[in-house]
Protein backbone atom coordinates (compact mmCIF):
# COMPACT_ATOMS: atom_id res chain seq x y z
CA UNK A 1 0.00 0.00 0.00
CA UNK A 2 1.66 2.99 -0.67
CA UNK A 3 1.83 6.38 1.40
CA UNK A 4 -0.31 9.02 0.67
CA UNK A 5 1.91 12.58 0.68
CA UNK A 6 1.40 14.35 3.87
CA UNK A 7 -0.80 18.10 3.37
CA UNK A 8 1.44 20.50 2.24
CA UNK A 9 0.30 24.39 2.95
CA UNK A 10 1.80 26.90 0.86
CA UNK A 11 4.14 29.34 2.07
CA UNK A 12 2.74 32.77 0.90
CA UNK A 13 5.37 35.60 0.57
CA UNK A 14 3.51 38.29 1.48
CA UNK A 15 3.33 37.22 5.23
CA UNK A 16 7.11 37.39 5.56
CA UNK A 17 7.45 40.91 4.57
CA UNK A 18 4.58 42.92 5.76
CA UNK A 19 4.36 46.70 5.37
CA UNK A 20 6.11 48.69 8.18
CA UNK A 21 3.50 49.24 10.81
CA UNK A 22 2.99 52.71 12.83
CA UNK A 23 6.37 52.99 15.31
CA UNK A 24 5.58 51.77 18.47
CA UNK A 25 5.76 53.75 22.08
CA UNK A 26 8.05 51.03 23.27
CA UNK A 27 11.84 51.79 24.13
CA UNK A 28 13.64 48.66 22.47
CA UNK A 29 16.83 49.93 24.07
CA UNK A 30 15.59 49.63 27.34
CA UNK A 31 16.59 47.01 29.55
CA UNK A 32 14.35 44.50 31.56
CA UNK A 33 17.15 43.70 33.31
CA UNK A 34 17.39 44.95 37.43
CA UNK A 35 20.44 46.98 38.06
CA UNK A 36 22.26 45.52 40.78
CA UNK A 37 23.75 47.37 43.46
CA UNK A 38 27.59 47.75 43.16
CA UNK A 39 29.82 45.66 45.05
CA UNK A 40 30.77 46.83 48.77
CA UNK A 41 34.60 47.87 49.23
CA UNK A 42 35.20 44.06 50.89
CA UNK A 43 33.26 42.11 47.88
CA UNK A 44 35.35 44.68 46.01
CA UNK A 45 38.77 43.43 46.85
CA UNK A 46 37.51 39.93 46.83
CA UNK A 47 36.74 40.06 42.92
CA UNK A 48 39.71 42.42 42.50
CA UNK A 49 42.04 39.70 43.93
CA UNK A 50 40.48 36.97 42.29
CA UNK A 51 41.20 38.44 38.85
CA UNK A 52 44.34 39.59 39.21
CA UNK A 53 45.13 35.54 40.39
CA UNK A 54 42.94 34.41 37.68
CA UNK A 55 41.50 36.21 34.90
CA UNK A 56 41.98 39.02 32.97
CA UNK A 57 43.28 42.46 32.94
CA UNK A 58 42.19 44.60 29.85
CA UNK A 59 42.76 48.31 28.85
CA UNK A 60 40.62 50.50 26.93
CA UNK A 61 41.68 51.88 23.84
CA UNK A 62 41.77 55.69 26.10
CA UNK A 63 43.95 54.16 28.91
CA UNK A 64 45.95 52.30 26.17
CA UNK A 65 46.78 55.60 24.45
CA UNK A 66 47.91 57.56 27.42
CA UNK A 67 49.99 54.81 29.03
CA UNK A 68 53.50 56.37 27.32
CA UNK A 69 51.90 59.84 27.73
CA UNK A 70 51.34 59.79 31.80
CA UNK A 71 54.20 57.00 31.90
CA UNK A 72 52.34 54.61 33.43
CA UNK A 73 53.11 50.36 32.41
CA UNK A 74 51.08 47.44 33.31
CA UNK A 75 53.34 46.82 35.96
CA UNK A 76 52.63 49.77 37.83
CA UNK A 77 48.62 49.00 37.37
CA UNK A 78 49.31 45.53 38.97
CA UNK A 79 50.86 46.67 41.58
CA UNK A 80 48.34 48.98 42.56
CA UNK A 81 45.44 45.65 42.19
CA UNK A 82 47.78 43.79 44.47
CA UNK A 83 48.92 45.63 47.24
CA UNK A 84 47.28 48.35 49.68
CA UNK A 85 44.40 50.48 47.75
CA UNK A 86 41.52 52.36 48.65
CA UNK A 87 37.51 52.87 46.91
CA UNK A 88 38.48 56.46 46.30
CA UNK A 89 34.99 57.52 45.24
CA UNK A 90 31.12 56.13 44.90
CA UNK A 91 30.96 53.85 42.47
CA UNK A 92 29.33 55.65 39.45
CA UNK A 93 27.14 53.71 37.12
CA UNK A 94 27.49 54.04 33.47
CA UNK A 95 24.57 53.56 31.54
CA UNK A 96 26.00 53.37 28.54
CA UNK A 97 27.97 50.50 29.40
CA UNK A 98 25.38 49.30 32.30
CA UNK A 99 28.28 48.83 34.69
CA UNK A 100 29.54 50.16 37.68
CA UNK A 101 33.07 52.36 37.55
CA UNK A 102 35.21 52.26 40.81
CA UNK A 103 37.85 54.53 41.37
CA UNK A 104 40.71 52.94 43.48
CA UNK A 105 43.73 54.60 45.11
CA UNK A 106 46.57 53.27 45.86
CA UNK A 107 50.49 53.10 44.82
CA UNK A 108 52.57 52.07 41.50
CA UNK A 109 55.33 49.81 41.50
CA UNK A 110 57.73 52.53 42.48
CA UNK A 111 55.56 53.86 45.51
CA UNK A 112 54.04 57.18 43.96
CA UNK A 113 50.42 57.70 44.42
CA UNK A 114 48.23 55.93 41.20
CA UNK A 115 44.78 56.36 40.73
CA UNK A 116 43.08 53.65 38.57
CA UNK A 117 39.46 53.88 37.26
CA UNK A 118 38.16 50.07 36.32
CA UNK A 119 34.92 48.06 36.08
CA UNK A 120 34.36 44.36 36.46
CA UNK A 121 33.08 41.77 34.25
CA UNK A 122 32.41 39.58 36.97
CA UNK A 123 31.12 36.58 34.86
CA UNK A 124 34.54 36.78 32.34
CA UNK A 125 36.35 36.86 35.06
CA UNK A 126 37.61 40.23 33.73
CA UNK A 127 38.87 44.08 34.93
CA UNK A 128 38.72 46.39 32.42
CA UNK A 129 41.15 49.54 32.94
CA UNK A 130 39.16 52.75 31.90
CA UNK A 131 41.54 55.46 32.70
CA UNK A 132 44.38 56.11 35.11
CA UNK A 133 46.18 59.39 36.50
Amino acid sequence: MAEKPGKIVPFVKKSVAKTPSPQSKIDISASSVRREPPLTEEALRTVVARVVLYGTLMETGHSARDRSYRNISEDDMLALLEGEWTLEATPEWDEGHRNWKYTLKGTDADGEELVLIVALQIELDRIDIITKF
